[in-house]
């Protein structure tokens, strides 16, 4: 008979994966914290997590009683050979950053199936390991669904394998369950206060939790591609100046160097003041300095070149999804546009602001674009430039511009 499900899974697929994850959490040490409520409970319900490490769908998903679906951003698919996993997987696909009403069908689908369906509320890997705010959007696919909540928030990700960097860490990671929601307390709760609780219960400090516990990082590269999150030198304020090789990293323009400790705490290598001892306190920093600086340009009516990344590899989706390179290029920001100056034959290729859907920052110095219903894929010239800039300091213009509806969530412009 004719599988007619939504997202149908091949168990063969399964079964590997699940052998692998087996072997993965085993070598790895990764603990589970799971109450028997959580351990008893009969799906369907959701899955809402916090998302820290690329693994975290298939840690989280491999220690459940029951299959669970996640979403996945569709710049996943892409690859074929992570796509050929995951479709098998019942993944369920949706676009960043766009309400993607084809993906809300899907797991609508999956629900009437009687099977879970695993969710990230922050909607993106966290960059320092600090939880974000959820997009409030949430709340109403909760109480329509009208199942049960469970929320596993896993702790040490981000030290054993953080967004910016390609390379695990032995280090201690745990996953904590909970049952946030039943089907009764759902009915009895405001939306308000369903986002509240969801937001309490998903919270998590990378660097509180680290303070507390003290867990060993073992890796001789704990600084490798540090950049992607730390794009801000906090002595000079130099933009994507951090070079990194082993656990050390420092800048280019005035030299402040940063030594990355046993358990992932910053000290200077030479003499001089300690701007901050962690990546929270950094990042933080950072982000509100950029939105200041980007927001003091546009005042300004300044017509100058914010910043840029020089000899950047320019992709464009194909009909099938894959991304084909076009050219190489200077990729440039103003206060008004984005700037694409192809090196071959010096043309330019000018993006406006209304038209620029989303902008995403992703691993491997690269951002992608969806603009004018059209996906661009722009990868850096060295190892560690930063995508994540060009999303805070877009976010920064499309709120001057008051296209407020396409700010990420989790950039707290008015922190």
């Amino acid at each position: 008979m004719k599988n007619t499900k939504k997202f149908p899974t091949k168990y063969a697929i399964r079964f590997l994966v699940g052998l692998v994850f087996a072997v993965f959490t085993k070598l790895f040490r990764i603990k589970k914290n799971m109450p028997l409520e959580v351990l008893k409970l009969k799906p369907p319900y959701l899955v809402l997590g916090n998302h820290v490490g690329y693994w975290d769908p298939f840690i989280m998903g491999y220690f459940l009683p029951h299959f669970t679906h996640f979403i996945s951003s569709d710049t996943t698919l892409r690859s074929p050979f992570i796509r050929f996993f995951i479709t098998r997987l019942g993944t369920i696909p949706i676009k960043k950053n766009i309400r993607d009403t084809k993906a809300i069908r899907g797991i609508i689908s999956v629900i009437k199936q009687e099977e879970n369906v695993g969710i990230f509320p922050e909607a993106l890997r966290s960059w320092s390991g600090s939880s974000f705010k959820i997009d409030p959007s949430i709340v109403k696919l909760i109480k329509f669904l009208k199942v049960p909540v469970v929320v596993p928030v896993i702790k040490g990700m981000s030290l054993f394998n953080p967004r910016w960097s390609t390379k695990l860490r032995y280090t201690r990671v745990e996953v904590d369950y909970k049952l946030v929601f039943t089907t009764d307390t759902l009915e009895q709760l405001s939306h308000s206060a369903v986002y509240d609780k969801l937001n309490a219960a998903l919270h998590h400090d990378e660097v509180a939790y680290q303070r507390k516990h003290m867990h060993k990082i073992y890796s001789r590269n704990k600084a490798e591609h540090i950049g992607h999150a730390l794009y801000v030198c906090p002595s000079c304020y130099a933009i994507d100046s951090f070079r990194a090789a082993g656990n050390n990293f420092s800048c280019t323009d005035c030299h402040y160097d940063i030594h990355i400790d046993v358990y992932g705490f910053y000290k200077r290598i030479s003499k001089g003041e300690l701007f901050f001892n962690n990546i929270r306190d950094w990042y933080n920093w950072e982000e509100k300095w950029l939105l200041n600086y980007v927001n003091n340009k546009f005042d300004n009516k300044s017509a100058n070149v914010i910043f840029e990344d020089k000899n950047s590899k320019f992709f464009h989706s194909s009909s099938d999804g894959e991304m084909d390179f076009i050219d190489t290029v200077n990729l440039k920001l103003y206060t008004d546009k984005i700037e694409i100056e192809s090196l071959s034959n010096k043309k330019r290729i000018i993006l406006n602001f209304e038209d620029l859907q989303t902008i995403n920052p992703q691993i491997n110095e690269r951002i992608e674009i969806y603009y004018a219903d059209e996906a661009y894929r722009f990868v850096g010239e060295g190892a560690g430039v930063s995508g994540l800039k060009w999303e805070v300091a877009v976010n920064a213009l499309w709120k001057k511009l008051g296209q407020n509806h396409k700010l990420s969530v989790y950039i707290e412009q008015d922190k």
